[in-house]
């Protein structure tokens, strides 16, 4: 379980004013100290309270288990139909027990990719479309009802849903590279992770680190299992159920992304993990994680 905040004030709560000018449609919500228990810096483990929030919220619990599973279904029947193998998600960190260094790096295609988004010539493009095509009504059911809940939750002020985008992943291997989606999807981006919890971590653009006297963000990748890409990451606790959102500066200049994981031996064997904030708090993963990925326009 995430880390206790030292407040007083309860963490599950919006202000009444701020649900209410949320239930208007006026804005999306504020970065809150809710979501801060959720998020925490790389170089020292400390939360990331909203004033220092590039614009990341996290709403845990954001569906039910039978909704995870009716989701889950539909995502695997997409990906039977239009799914592809996506490579560029390969790597696992196997770590010596006795000093924690990286004894050898596992490689593994692990990711099947279902997305309107033409990225390859040979791919078969699912129903719904993407960009100003997109076409909403052509969501599977479990999709669809996803889709209207986040826009009337009151939450988030976005308009038309523009993306919709499907990873399966499988062996626990979930990492993902340092990117920003493309501006086309739209400025509000939601990832609902399924079935396993997740670090996704949220590393500033070179530009940002020069800006701030640092060097560009670390390639190597034991410096990235261990250190993370550079020393503003931040790390973000995705417990499964949990949806994600970002926009503002974490969607256009933080880019995000998930570290390799590191294979470490439990009590009931072998398991890959993820560290959140410090490497001495270790999250398991599940054999199997699939995201959902929906971007839309702004309201």
């Amino acid at each position: 379980r995430p880390l206790s905040l030292s407040s007083s004030a309860p963490m599950h709560l919006l202000s009444p004013s701020l649900l209410l000018r949320a239930s208007r449609g006026l804005a999306t919500r504020a970065c809150s100290r809710r979501d801060a228990q959720y998020l925490r810096r790389v170089s020292d483990g400390g939360f990331v309270l909203p004033a220092a929030n590039p614009g990341v919220r996290l709403e845990p619990g954001f569906v039910d288990e039978a909704e995870e599973e009716a989701l889950a279904a539909e995502a695997r029947a997409a990906a039977l139909s239009f799914g592809y193998d996506y490579d560029g998600d390969r790597r696992a960190h196997v770590l010596n027990p006795a000093d924690g260094s990286i004894e050898s790096t596992r490689e593994v295609v692990n990711n099947t990719r279902v997305t309107g988004r033409p990225e390859k010539a040979d791919q078969a493009l699912p129903p719904w479309g993407y960009g100003d095509d997109f076409d909403e009504s052509a969501l599977p059911p479990a999709m669809g009802a996803l889709a209207g809940r986040l826009r009337g939750s009151g939450l988030y002020n976005v308009g038309a849903l523009r993306d919709l985008t499907l990873n399966l992943r499988r062996d626990s291997f979930f990492q993902l590279d340092p990117h920003l989606d493309p501006r086309l999807d739209g400025p509000h981006v939601f990832v609902l992770g399924l079935l396993s919890s997740v670090v996704t971590t949220f590393s500033p653009s070179d530009a940002l680190l020069g800006a701030n006297g640092l060097p560009p963000r670390r390639r190597d990748p034991s410096e990235v299992g261990l250190r993370s890409w550079s020393d503003l990451d931040i790390d973000a606790m995705c417990q499964p159920r949990t949806l994600l959102h970002f926009a503002g500066d974490a969607r256009d200049s933080w880019l995000h992304a998930i570290r390799p994981g590191v294979e470490v031996d439990l009590a009931d064997g072998a398991a890959v993990c993820d560290w959140w904030g410090q490497t001495d708090y270790l999250v398991r993963r599940s054999p199997s994680r699939i995201s959902i990925v929906l971007a839309f326009a702004e309201g």
